[in-house]
């Protein structure tokens, strides 16, 4: 079964937030994006840091206006180990910028409803 075969509507929550003040700034559209301040996100990461959500485009400058996906299916790419899905499993951080994986312990952030291992994507329902 393929994205959007599920046989309804999937409801979306997207909100603006913005990029940091100061410092470097390389979001891509579809990155895992974290919390950093008053609705302030970055892909700069380190492994297990909670997402807060996905960047629904790029943006390159300080103090860029971005909107963030933090409600719906999110289609993430992961490094490491493929995620699980058994019904609570979901995913954090990866030290790769923009990227997820597997959690160490617990159930991480969201759940997983699809791997594609030849994609080394996963989707995650947040």
């Amino acid at each position: 079964m393929a994205f959007g075969d599920v046989g309804g509507a999937v409801t979306e929550l997207i909100v603006t937030c913005q990029t940091p003040a100061s410092g470097g700034v390389a979001i891509s559209k579809g990155d895992a994006v974290i919390l950093t301040g008053d609705y302030e996100v970055d892909t700069t990461t380190t492994a297990e840091d909670v997402i807060f959500g996905q960047a629904m485009a790029d943006a390159t400058t300080n103090g860029e206006a971005i909107p963030v996906k933090v409600r719906g299916i999110s289609i993430y790419s992961y490094t490491g180990t493929a995620p699980t899905v058994d019904g609570s499993a979901g995913v954090l951080a990866s030290a790769t910028a923009g990227s997820v994986k597997a959690p160490l312990s617990g159930n991480g952030f969201g759940v997983n409803v699809k791997v594609d291992t030849s994609a080394t994507e996963v989707h995650v329902l947040v």
